[in-house]
C-alpha cells in the first residue's frame, strides 16, 4: 500500500473516531439532561418544569428549559373563592343573610373569613438557554462536552434587567462536562445597580462562583466570592454595607441533600448599618426613635455534619467582633448543633415535607391546606416516634459577647432521652412530656445588669440603678437566679416530668 493510502486510512479512522466521540459524548449530555430534569420535580413542590426543548446536531446542541418557582396553580386555585357561587339566593334566604349581616355588624371576621381571601403568591417562571459543543474536543479543550448558559429574558423582562445590569447578561455559566460525567462550573452574577431619586440607591458589586460536582451527582466542592453590597434608603437615611464575603464548602450528599455531610467555611470581611433615625417609626409626638449604629468585622462562619451509625449531626459557629453605637464588642459567637438525627428517617421526612405543597407553605392559611398538613403530620407522626428511640437533641450551645473583659452567655437545647418501648404506645404529646427534655442556662456580668438600669433611668421601663442589688439579693433568695462571683447565673431544666429552677424542684421549698 503507497504512503498517500496509508494516510488516507489514517485520516478517515481518525474522522471516524472523532465523529463517534463526538456522537456518543452527545448521547451522554442528552442522556444527563433527561435523568437531571427528570428528577428536579421530585425534589421539591416549588419547582416543576413548564417547558423544555432539546436541538441537536453533530457538533453540538441547544437547550431550552422553563422552570416555575414557587405554589403550584391548584396551590391557589385550593384558595380562591368558589367561582361558581350562584349570583343571587331565593328572596327568603336574602333576607336572612341581610338580618344576620346586620346583627353582626361590630362582630370581627371569622378565621374562615380570613383564609377565604387567602391565597399564596403566584409562581414565577425562569427560562435558561444552554449553548452545549460536544467532544472530544470542545471550546478548544478536551472534554466530553462545553456548555454555556445564559438566562432567556422576553422584552419587557430584558428592559427590567437592563435597569439593574445595563448591557451585562445577569446570569452566565460555563460548564466543562468530563468525559466521566462529572463537570465543573463557572458561575457569574453581574453587578447590579439602581438609583431612583428621593427613594435610595442599590449597589451590588456581583458575585462569582465555581463548583465542581461528580458523575453521580452525590459530592460537590463550591468556592463562593461576593464584593459587597450597598443600600441606602433617602426617608430615612438608613445606611447598609456589607463587605467581601467568601465561602467554601466540600460536602458529600449520597444520603440526600437534606443530610449532607462534610465542612463548609465562611467570611464576611464587614458588616454597618447606620440609621440615624431609628429603623422603627414612633407614633405621632412620641419621643424620636434613637439612632442606631452596628460595625461587624471578621465574622467567620464555620460547619460539619457527618452520618455515623446511621445517626447524623452537624455543627456550626458564628463568630467575629464589632461595634454598636459606643460600645465596642470584644467578641460574640454563636455555636449550634444537633446530635443523634437518624438519618433514614430524617430523609424519610423530609422528602415528604419537601414534596407537599403544605410541607412548602402554599396556602397554609386556607381550611384546605391546614387540612392537608393535618394530614401531613399525621402521616409523619410513626417516623418521628422512630426517630425518638435515638435521643435526638439539638440546640444552641453558646450565645456569648463580650465586652470589656466581661462576658454574657445563654445556652438551651432540647432532646428526648430514654424512650421505651412502652413510651412509643403514648400519644405525641404524652411522649414528649414524659421523655422530653429541655435545659436553658445563664449567665450575666452584675456590673451589666446596673448598667442597663443607668441607661433606662427616667424611662420607666428598668429599675432604678439603687435598686439593682436589693432586686438581684431577693431573687436569689427566691432560688430564680444566684450570684458567681461578679456574675448573675440561672438554669431552667424540665427532665422526666419535672421542671426545675438552679436544680430545685418547683413545687418544693426552695433554698440556698
Amino acid at each position: 500500500m503507497s504512503k498517500k493510502a496509508v494516510l488516507g486510512v489514517l485520516a478517515a479512522a481518525i474522522a471516524v473516531a472523532y465523529g463517534g466521540s463526538t456522537w456518543w459524548a452527545g448521547a451522554q449530555i442528552k442522556s444527563s439532561y433527561d435523568v437531571a430534569l427528570g428528577e428536579l420535580p421530585k425534589q421539591t413542590a416549588l419547582v416543576r418544569v413548564i417547558e423544555r426543548s432539546y436541538e441537536r446536531n453533530f457538533f453540538g446542541a441547544v437547550s431550552t428549559v422553563t422552570l416555575e418557582l414557587g405554589c403550584p396553580a391548584e396551590a391557589e386555585a385550593a384558595t380562591a373563592p368558589a367561582a361558581s357561587a350562584p349570583a343571587a339566593a331565593p328572596a327568603a334566604a336574602t333576607t336572612d343573610v341581610a338580618e344576620a349581616a346586620t346583627e353582626g355588624d361590630d362582630e370581627e371576621p371569622t378565621e374562615d373569613d380570613n383564609d377565604a381571601k387567602a391565597t399564596p403568591p403566584k409562581p414565577v417562571r425562569i427560562t435558561f438557554r444552554d449553548t452545549i459543543h460536544h467532544g472530544p474536543f470542545a471550546g478548544g479543550t478536551l472534554a466530553a462536552a462545553v456548555i454555556d448558559s445564559e438566562l432567556v429574558l422576553d422584552a419587557k423582562a430584558q428592559a427590567e434587567a437592563e435597569k439593574l445590569f445595563g448591557k451585562a447578561k445577569p446570569l452566565t455559566a460555563h460548564t466543562k462536562v468530563g468525559f466521566g460525567g462529572g463537570f465543573t462550573t463557572d458561575l457569574t452574577v453581574a453587578p447590579a445597580k439602581l438609583a431612583e431619586e428621593g427613594k435610595g440607591e442599590f449597589a451590588w458589586q456581583g458575585a462569582q462562583a465555581r463548583l465542581d460536582m461528580n458523575a453521580a451527582r452525590t459530592h460537590v466542592r463550591y468556592d463562593m466570592t461576593m464584593p459587597g453590597l450597598d443600600v441606602s434608603t433617602a426617608s430615612k437615611g438608613v445606611q447598609l454595607k456589607m463587605g467581601k464575603f467568601t465561602a467554601k464548602a466540600d460536602m458529600d450528599g449520597s444520603a440526600g441533600w437534606m443530610l449532607a455531610t462534610g465542612k463548609t467555611e465562611g467570611r464576611l470581611d464587614s458588616f454597618e448599618l447606620n440609621a440615624p433615625k431609628g429603623l422603627v417609626p414612633g407614633a405621632e409626638g412620641a419621643t424620636p426613635a434613637k439612632a442606631i449604629k452596628v460595625l461587624l468585622q471578621s465574622i467567620d462562619l464555620t460547619g460539619e455534619a457527618t452520618i455515623k451509625d446511621g445517626l447524623y449531626a452537624s455543627e456550626g459557629a458564628f463568630k467575629g467582633k464589632g461595634k454598636v453605637n459606643e460600645t465596642t464588642i470584644d467578641k460574640f459567637e454563636i455555636a449550634s448543633s444537633a446530635r443523634r438525627i437518624q438519618a433514614a428517617g430524617y430523609k424519610k421526612l423530609a422528602d415528604a415535607w419537601l414534596q407537599s405543597t403544605a410541607g412548602a407553605g402554599c396556602g397554609q392559611r386556607s381550611k384546605a391546606q391546614k387540612d392537608a398538613m393535618q394530614a401531613l403530620v399525621e402521616q409523619l407522626a410513626p417516623d418521628l416516634k422512630a426517630m425518638a428511640r435515638h435521643s435526638p437533641e439539638a440546640g444552641i450551645d453558646r450565645m456569648l459577647v463580650e465586652v470589656g473583659g466581661q462576658s454574657a452567655e445563654i445556652s438551651y437545647s432540647v432532646a428526648l432521652a430514654g424512650v421505651t418501648d412502652e413510651d412509643m404506645q403514648l400519644p405525641g404529646n404524652a411522649l414528649v412530656l414524659k421523655r422530653g427534655v429541655l435545659k436553658a442556662n445563664a449567665r450575666v456580668p452584675v456590673k451589666w445588669i446596673e448598667k442597663l438600669a443607668e441607661t433606662g433611668a427616667g424611662s420607666g421601663q428598668t429599675p432604678p440603678p439603687e435598686m439593682v442589688a436589693g432586686l438581684i439579693e431577693q431573687a436569689e433568695e427566691n432560688g430564680y437566679v444566684k450570684r458567681a462571683g461578679d456574675d448573675v447565673v440561672s438554669q431552667v431544666e424540665f427532665s422526666e416530668g419535672q421542671l426545675k429552677l438552679i436544680g430545685k424542684p418547683v413545687g418544693s421549698p426552695l433554698g440556698k
